[in-house]
């Protein structure tokens, strides 16, 4: 059947964080917009495939985690049980009342939604589901997708990436985890509280490349805890079916060794999801990794074409997504786009969470910038004893010469939560001294934040550190 053409000022290609924020903030600015996502429920990646159901999935988790802790107050229990129906009718539930939520918004705003893949015809329209939709301008917003390796495409269901691993269609008994990003840790400590036996293989010396490798040893310390085994320096060279298992082929230490598994997860990065776009067309350019190639106010190299988040590879947040989305339409609009760059917080909801912002010590070392860093141990805060959760650091990357906070770090229970301040200081340039001037409620986490801003001075209350000259 011939469906009607359509005609638009923007027509904004997926419909995740990046894509759904672009319509909404189009639309109220008062602009008409098509909506075009080939999946049955907006949300994209994030909500359906992996921030959502990944958190619920460690939501769950940390509460078996909690009960097993609870012997140290003299609090126990008798076991556990899962039921992976209900547990996964309970995540499915949170998923659809979010990407109702985003439907309904759509409708309130005017958004037209068409489900459909979208292929660019040039730069001034797409095809999409039999519509041809002429517009002004197009923001792409597809997402990216989880990469396999070539050795690990065995063809066998028994590994996984976290599209699958994220099904929970059952419990194995002994996993492997092939990369120890953030992805491959989060999702192994999920399968490590529901019982499985968890290896993780990571190829680089360290867990969670790009964070502060200084917050990330309580991370590492915790992985040696609840999994079998973690490998670093390591790489696993191929996958094989074997007796209906997965057997991998490690090495570490020089030395290669094999091994059976249940399952294997396989979550070694992300590549951009421009598949069937046709951007050629459109005159649009990608790099050598294929990501799009994007200016500050995210246009690509044809005028008319903008696109943002994971598409555009860096980092890969959705929270990064959405702000570019409103930088993309604001410069549509002819509106000013920031000068700089804004804070982008990064969080990874391990146990302990790790989040940092603005410059990190690691950074400021490659850069050789000169910084004065300060920390605060969670085992001087009140707050972390009372709740038995000691492990962990609170840390400012301070500029001597302004004394302004220009990086930030946690980690420790819910850093996620706590980092937003951290964000607010770097991003209005606050000074240590204007951070320790707060006054945060007691006891609480979030005083760790103006504690270490006072050991800048050497005046702290909780912790002793030297007075600054």
């Amino acid at each position: 059947m011939l469906m009607e053409n359509l005609e638009t000022d923007i027509v904004v290609i997926g419909g995740g964080p990046g894509g759904y924020t672009a319509a909404l903030y189009a639309a109220a600015k008062g602009k008409t917009v098509v909506l075009v996502e080939k999946d049955s429920r907006l949300g994209g990646v994030c909500l359906n495939r992996g921030c959502i159901p990944s958190k619920a999935l460690l939501h769950a988790a940390g509460t078996i985690d909690a009960a097993g802790e609870a012997e140290k107050f003299g609090i126990g229990f008798s076991g556990f049980s899962v039921d992976l129906s209900v547990l996964q009718d309970w995540k499915s539930g949170i998923l659809e009342k979010l990407a109702q939520g985003i439907s309904n918004l759509t409708a309130r705003r005017g958004v037209k939604v068409v489900r459909a893949e979208a292929s660019f015809e040039n730069a001034t329209a797409i095809r999409a589901g039999g519509r041809r939709i002429s517009f002004k301008n197009a923001i792409i917003a597809t997402g990216s997708l989880p990469a396999i390796p070539q050795p690990f495409k065995i063809g066998n269901p028994r590994v996984m990436t976290s599209t699958e691993a994220l099904d929970l269609r059952d419990i194995p008994g002994k996993l492997l985890v092939i990369g120890g990003g953030y992805i491959g840790m989060e999702l192994g400590a999920v399968y490590a509280s529901l019982g499985s036996e968890v290896t993780v293989v990571e190829a680089l010396e360290g867990l969670l490349n790009g964070a502060d490798q200084d917050l990330v040893r309580y991370v590492d310390e915790s992985a040696r805890k609840r999994f079998k085994n973690v490998y670093l320096a390591s790489r696993v060279l191929n996958l094989a079916e074997e007796g209906g298992l997965i057997k991998a082929a490690i090495e570490t230490g020089g030395k290669v060794f094999e091994e059976k598994f249940d399952r294997v997860l396989v979550s070694v990065g992300r590549v951009s999801s421009t598949q069937g776009l046709n951007l050629e067309s459109a005159g649009i350019k990608v790099d050598e990794k294929g990501f799009i190639v994007t200016d500050d106010s995210k246009q690509t190299a044809s005028p008319s074409v903008y696109a943002v988040g994971d598409v555009t590879g860096g980092v890969m947040l959705a929270h990064k997504a959405s702000r570019e989305a409103r930088i993309a339409v604001d410069a549509i609009l002819g509106e000013s786009v920031p000068v700089k760059t804004p804070v982008i917080p990064a969080v990874v909801f391990t146990d302990p969470e790790v989040a940092w912002c603005g410059l990190t010590e690691t950074e400021a070392r490659i850069r050789n910038v000169h910084v004065q860093v300060v920390r605060f141990p969670w085992s001087a805060s009140g707050r972390a004893a009372a709740v038995g959760r000691t492990e962990g650091v609170t840390k400012l990357i301070i500029d001597p010469a302004t004394e302004k906070i220009i990086g930030a770090g946690i980690c420790g229970k819910g850093a996620g939560e706590l980092i937003s301040a951290a964000v607010m200081a770097v991003e209005l340039g606050m000074t240590a001294g204007e951070l320790g001037d707060m006054v945060y409620p007691h006891p609480t986490l979030s005083e760790t934040l103006t504690e270490c801003a006072e050991m800048f001075y050497g005046r702290a209350i909780h912790a002793f550190s030297r007075k600054r000259v």
